[in-house]
Formats: structure tokens, sequence, C-alpha cells
């Protein structure tokens, strides 16, 4: 699938935060997904996130899995359109 087709899920601004424990993915690769559906939870030193999927398609990818860790603006998967 081409770049172009592909959106990526990003971990967002969530403030003063270091890095974050990716806790459980509620999609699998391949499952349909909605823009806004909640999509991976997170969790900071203090609480839990959950980051909503950018566009409609499938979920094309998981980069980090539960329990990895990850950045602001890291890519966390990816969205294949259409």
């Amino acid at each position: 699938m081409s770049e172009e087709s592909r959106d990526e899920v990003r971990l967002p601004d969530l403030g003063d935060v270091g890095d974050v424990v990716v806790v459980e993915w509620m999609k699998a690769v391949g499952d349909p997904v909605a823009a806004g559906d909640d999509l991976v939870e997170v969790e900071t030193e203090k609480t839990t996130f959950l980051v909503a999927a950018p566009s409609h398609g499938r979920l094309g990818s998981i980069r980090v899995v539960a329990g990895g860790r990850a950045t602001t603006g890291e890519i966390l998967g990816e969205i294949e359109r259409g």
C-alpha cells in the first residue's frame, strides 16, 4: 500500500509527560476503524489516555505493542485508508 493511502497514529502531546506505556490496543490489525474511534490506551505516571483514530479505514499496522513505551509524536501505528 502506498504512503499516500496511510495515516499515522501518533502519540499526541499530553503535556508535561516524558513517555507513556501502551496499555492496550482496542482494535487488531485489519479491523475497520472510523475517524475518532478510541484506538489505543496509553498510561502516564498519573493517569491513562485514549488515543483516537485520525481517519477511517483499517488498522494497517501496530508499531508500539502493549507494554511498549512511546514519546510525544512517536508513531504508534498506521491506518490504511479506503
